[in-house]
């Protein structure tokens, strides 16, 4: 269910995005591509996991006339999004899920994907990369970086974003029939889009109110509308189970499963990338080229790091000292008793003021020295390339550990705990606005426990009634 097409690949982000993929052999297969998707991406592992797979397990299962072996995953994103690739791999994104209801619900979404899989869709759509780029593409999108993939993105945007229209309705189509066999309900086809489009409803209220520019959605989003006839002929088509599911088949695994998950940002999944140094207590971060390495030193004359590159002929030192009144250039001139400077420039880094140059060395190559003030303290660069070393490689490498530099949040490394999804049942004074306000879930804190609820734009929970809250 292609929901939200993500403009990464339009979209220049800075360096805490994920790596670019290593120039590797060119995968080529299902196998190949999924290897390289869940080495580059956050997964959700444990219980919703494994829930998941069961459903996914037990729609593959009933397929008629089908030798397709399936993988399915979850991909540890907020994001409202689903897709598949070759070979039977399915991918749904924590944040779809946790907009839905039922176990149903669940099964929809994963027997659509699965229906593009057994309807061959990915090759009959002739605009497709093959192997490394399509790979790419995917993460790029994926991962809101256009390092990862710049233009390659093509074919990972139809997977995101949707196939077109025919191809939709003939997932869908599938999809149903795949629900029928499976013993769940082909209506709850139709249930995911009305919920979804809730959703969309409510970022388009959200965007207009914050004065946003209205994000829009592809995919199903955009191939049906809410009363769509020709989905209710397709989803209608594939038939009614004769025993309708009960809630302890449907909903309540199904809530068992999600209880505890995590809403929004999963902080907590939020490492400093490969080569990144991370110091919480000062809260800065610095990236490292991947042929680098660095140490941490015990703090002597001030120094925090000490670096080199892999030929161990291109070295930096960072360190820091507190800073003073004057500008970063006369703080180089006074405090540092560095009179001169070659090939010297001012510089704003992440809004933080910043000079640089080299001292002249006879004999040997310059030495890049470069302040950057932040808060309190005078951040220290100083670069050092021995004699023999590629200068130009060397030099690149050292302007771009200290253009890296970049403030961390102190507040945001406090508050790294995520929100999390719970259930309780409503009581009779149980309203969401009043839920809202308790939990200090915000502006639109009503307007999303509506969603998730299914109550949304109105209506109240019933006495009795299994209800989701974001703690």
């Amino acid at each position: 269910m292609r929901l939200r097409f993500l403009f990464a690949v339009l979209t220049t982000l800075s360096l805490t995005l994920q790596p670019a993929l290593a120039a590797k052999s060119t995968p080529s297969t299902g196998q190949e591509m999924h290897e390289e998707l869940i080495a580059n991406m956050p997964l959700v592992e444990g219980r919703l996991a494994d829930y998941v797979n069961q459903v996914g397990q037990r729609i593959a299962k009933n397929l008629k006339k089908s030798k397709e072996t399936f993988t399915f995953t979850v991909i540890d994103n907020p994001d409202i999004n689903a897709f598949a690739i070759q070979d039977g791999y399915i991918y749904i994104h924590r944040g779809l899920i946790t907009y839905l209801k039922s176990e149903a619900q669940l099964a929809a979404v994963l027997a659509h994907e699965v229906g593009h899989v057994t309807a061959n869709h990915h090759s009959r759509q002739k605009r497709a990369q093959t192997g490394s780029s399509l790979v790419a593409g995917l993460l790029a999108i994926l991962t809101r970086s256009s390092e990862v993939g710049q233009a390659s993105a093509l074919w990972g945007a139809s997977l995101v974003s949707g196939y077109g229209r025919d191809m939709e309705l003939e997932a869908d189509e599938l999809g149903s029939k795949y629900l029928l066999q499976s013993g769940y309900d082909p209506q709850a086809m139709i249930e995911v889009i009305s919920l979804l489009k809730d959703h969309e409803r409510f970022e388009k209220k959200r965007a207009q109110e914050l004065g946003k520019k209205v994000q829009t959605y592809h995919g199903l989003f955009s191939t049906h509308p809410r009363n769509d006839e020709r989905l209710r002929e397709v989803v209608n088509k594939s038939g009614e189970l004769s025993k309708p599911l009960d809630a302890e088949k449907n909903i309540t695994p199904f809530r068992v499963a999600t209880e505890g998950m995590i809403w929004g940002n999963n902080f907590e999944q939020s490492k400093p990338p490969e080569n990144a140094y991370q110091n919480n207590a000062l809260a800065f971060q610095i990236y490292f080229p991947k042929n680098w390495t660095y140490d941490e030193t015990n703090g002597n004359k001030g120094d925090l790091i000490q670096a080199k590159n892999s030929d161990n002929n291109a070295h930096m030192t960072v360190g820091m000292m507190a800073r003073t009144t004057d500008t970063p250039d006369q703080f180089i001139k006074k405090r540092l008793g560095i009179p001169l400077l070659k090939k010297s420039e001012a510089f704003i880094q992440a809004r933080l003021r910043g000079y640089t140059g080299f001292i002249p060395k006879k004999g040997e190559p310059d030495q890049r020295i470069a302040v950057i003030y932040y808060g309190r303290r005078a951040y220290l660069f100083r670069g050092k390339i021995d004699a023999g070393a590629n200068e130009e490689q060397a030099n690149k490498d050292i302007i771009n550990i200290i253009r890296s530099f970049h403030p961390l949040s102190k507040r945001a490394l406090k508050e790294r705990k995520p929100k999390t999804i719970h259930y309780v049942k409503a009581t009779g004074n149980t309203t969401f606005s009043r839920l809202a306000r308790h939990l200090k879930l915000g502006k639109f804190g009503e307007d999303e426990l509506r969603i998730i609820n299914g109550y949304y734009p109105s209506g109240e929970p019933k006495v009795g009634e299994w209800i989701k809250l974001i703690q």
